[in-house]
């Protein structure tokens, strides 16, 4: 074998194992791909209700995400969980707005509480007990890496302050600059 063979057989190997790397980063590539389709997908469903909501967390926990949490949903939960579809493809556009005011029969529609769902009370609640004596912020940014749930201090500071029978705070002492924590009850 001559050296233009053998350098032949060289470029011919390096060939073949550039082309297999590149097939594998393509295979990647498709899996990253899906996986940012999924994370958009999700941030849609974040901002709508209840059955989004469970629509979400059912997809982090089966591809392997990272959200696995134990939840109970109610029948009427899990029923529309089960009817929702695939994601509108572009030509179909974004879908509706789910309206929030009254409906053509007159009644209102039900909150995430009355279909047994998670609340945001229900997320608070579950922060605290896990993270007992946090402040407001410390608790915004538990509820942030926990739920994804990105809130103000003032909507945390209303839920904590009008529901007394759940939550419980230490009082401010401003000598020693100590703010207040709270907990749930």
């Amino acid at each position: 074998m001559t050296s233009l063979d053998k350098f032949e057989k060289r470029l011919n190997d390096e060939t073949a194992t550039v082309e297999k790397e590149i097939e594998s980063h393509k295979q990647q590539l498709e899996a990253l791909n899906k996986r940012l389709e999924g994370l958009k997908r999700a941030a849609e469903l974040f901002e709508s209700e209840q059955g989004a909501i469970s629509e979400l967390l059912q997809a982090g926990s089966a591809n392997g995400g990272v959200i696995a949490r134990q939840m109970t949903f109610s029948p009427a939960a899990k029923a529309q969980r089960t009817t929702t579809g695939p994601k509108p493809t572009a030509a179909q556009g974004r879908p509706a707005p789910v309206a929030r005011s009254k409906t053509p029969t007159g009644t209102t529609r039900r909150s995430a509480s009355q279909d047994g769902g998670l609340t945001r009370l229900d997320m608070i609640a579950a922060v605290l007990k896990r993270h007992p004596r946090r402040t407001v912020r410390e608790l915004i940014a538990l509820l942030d890496k926990e739920y994804r749930w990105k809130t103000t201090e003032s909507a945390v500071t209303g839920h904590l302050y009008t529901r007394r029978d759940k939550f419980v705070h230490t009082p401010p002492d401003r000598a020693a600059n100590r703010p207040v924590t709270w907990s749930s009850k």
